[in-house]
């Protein structure tokens, strides 16, 4: 045996293509397979029979018929998008898979295989979106960031209706000279009250002040506190 000989199948397969070395012939046929096969999982787990083939079948006709048009698809993706109601959220995720792993089937038996690659990549994205939401630890978490999210907003609310409190009151009878004049003399009262409130504020004055002179010229709301001439 020569010694450093080379492996010359793996050089050869390297040679043609890197790419497909790595991954694999991975075509659409058995990208599609995979992705029925997942359906099939759902099928069991929701009705305790692995379907899905007869599901895309349904749903290609419908598409065929002009059952299932473009607006189908935009009134499951509203509901998906936009329904609080989540097991409405998860049936339309599944169906907009559906649909598109019908039009990915369809167009599979055509050249270029462009479209059909596209139907499938949403159809696994759809999928994916489904599991996202069935999924109790990513629900969760979905969950979380939308309480944090709503809270978020509820703070800069208080804060900004308390800026507004204090500019109003606290404003000199010949106006405010600046922003940061404004800040200032705010900044000491307002920190007392947003503690007390606990509304997140930043604890160095400079920057507290920094944030009010911000939202003095950024906030419409605040912006007419400061320049109102009543007080």
């Amino acid at each position: 045996m020569k010694e450093n000989s080379p492996n010359h199948d793996f050089d050869e397969d390297v040679s043609q293509d890197p790419v497909s070395a790595i991954i694999g012939n991975y075509g659409i046929e058995k990208s599609l397979s995979i992705l029925v096969n997942r359906l099939d999982d759902y099928m069991e787990d929701e009705f305790g029979e692995r379907t899905a083939k007869e599901e895309i079948n349904y749903y290609l006709q419908d598409i065929l018929s002009g059952q299932i048009t473009k607006k189908t698809i935009l009134n499951h993706n509203t509901e998906r998008l936009l329904s609080k109601d989540l097991s409405i959220k998860k049936e339309s995720s599944v169906i907009l898979s559906f649909i598109y792993t019908a039009i990915a089937q369809h167009l599979i038996k055509h050249e270029p295989q462009n479209n059909a690659w596209a139907a499938l990549l949403e159809a696994k994205h759809y999928l994916a979106y489904h599991a996202g939401l069935t999924d109790p630890i990513n629900h969760k978490k979905t969950e979380r960031a939308q309480k944090g999210g709503r809270k978020k907003a509820q703070n800069a609310l208080e804060l900004e209706r308390l800026v507004i409190t204090l500019l109003s009151r606290k404003r000199p009878k010949k106006g405010w000279r600046n922003a940061y004049d404004a800040a200032h003399n705010i900044a000491s009262e307002l920190s007392t009250t947003a503690n007390e409130s606990n509304i997140p504020i930043p604890n160095n004055m400079e920057d507290l002040i920094h944030k009010l002179t911000t939202l003095i010229h950024e906030n419409k709301e605040v912006a007419k506190a400061f320049d109102s001439p009543e007080g």
